[in-house]
């Protein structure tokens, strides 16, 4: 569905086979990424609704609106939630998308039953050598963020629908060499860059800028440490293998909050919901069940 809103026009995924009786989930999802993401989560059927996802200005179906940072994200959704009379959500955030979702919550609490934040630090600081390659080189950018951010690939490969059509259809490869979307290149093992495609696409958005936006959004986000402690049912979700995010970084910021439940996800790394949808699905459902 897309909605129009005094910040611009959104495309809320999924908004249109909401029924009443079921618990609603809306799902932030991280840097350069879109409501594709929320496809691959999935929570008990008989409970919950699907997940909502609104993708944030210039990601996925909704407009550019010149929006660069964490607080207009999340002003821009908070816009749609009211405008849609939404409340009694569990709100889920990965990475990025829990950084907006931390910002979303401090203004609108009322609105949440529960907070999950997965593969989310913060503060966040983003390396230069990503910074860098967000801006110039895309393909170099989603290279840094699998090689860190994958411990291991999907058992089963994705249905081609699940990440749409944007960006380039496939890779092909002979003899070590990868014909990829971004020009040929010489890699390691041909059949790991095939398979990490559909994840890479994602950060093929409207604007081959938004990846560089979203990473500098991070980099340069703050909260009032009195915002951060105003947050209730807050639960941090973090991949064991995720070599992204310090969990001596994570364990400050669960400080942050005074209170906060922290879960570990076993064998995978930063993006669970390509690693293994059944691990995040499993770890999401135990948390939002508690507050239900």
């Amino acid at each position: 569905m897309f909605l129009k809103t005094d910040s611009g026009t959104a495309y809320i995924h999924n908004f249109d086979s909401l029924d009443s009786e079921k618990e609603i989930v809306l799902f932030i999802p991280g840097a350069g990424m879109d409501h594709r993401v929320a496809d691959l989560i999935s929570p008990n059927p008989n409970i919950f609704n699907k997940v909502l996802s609104i993708d944030l200005p210039g990601h996925g179906g909704s407009t550019p609106t010149g929006a660069k940072s964490i607080q207009e994200y999340a002003n821009f959704i908070s816009n749609c939630i009211k405008k849609i009379d939404l409340s009694g959500i569990h709100l889920c955030g990965h990475s990025m998308g829990g950084l907006v979702a931390m910002e979303l919550a401090a203004s609108n609490s009322k609105l949440f039953k529960s907070i999950a934040l997965f593969n989310c630090q913060y503060p966040l600081f983003v390396g230069s050598a990503l910074l860098d390659g967000s801006s110039r080189n895309l393909d170099g950018a989603a290279d840094f963020l699998t090689k860190y951010g994958i411990h291991k690939l999907p058992k089963i490969e994705k249905p081609k629908k699940t990440f749409g059509a944007m960006g380039s259809s496939f890779y092909k490869k002979t003899d070590g060499k990868v014909m990829s979307p971004y020009g040929s290149k010489e890699v390691r093992d041909p059949d790991r860059e095939v398979a990490l495609f559909g994840l890479k696409k994602l950060f093929n958005q409207v604007s081959k800028d938004i990846l560089s936006i979203d990473m500098n959004a991070c980099m340069n986000y703050r909260m009032d440490d009195s915002d951060i402690k105003s947050i209730k049912n807050i639960n941090i979700l973090i991949g064991e293998m995720d070599k992204l995010v310090s969990e001596k970084k994570i364990n400050e910021m669960i400080a942050m909050f005074g209170s906060a439940q922290l879960k570990k996800m076993e064998g995978v790394a930063h993006f669970p919901f390509f690693e293994d949808p059944k691990i995040l699905n499993e770890s999401l459902e135990d948390v939002f069940s508690t507050y239900i």
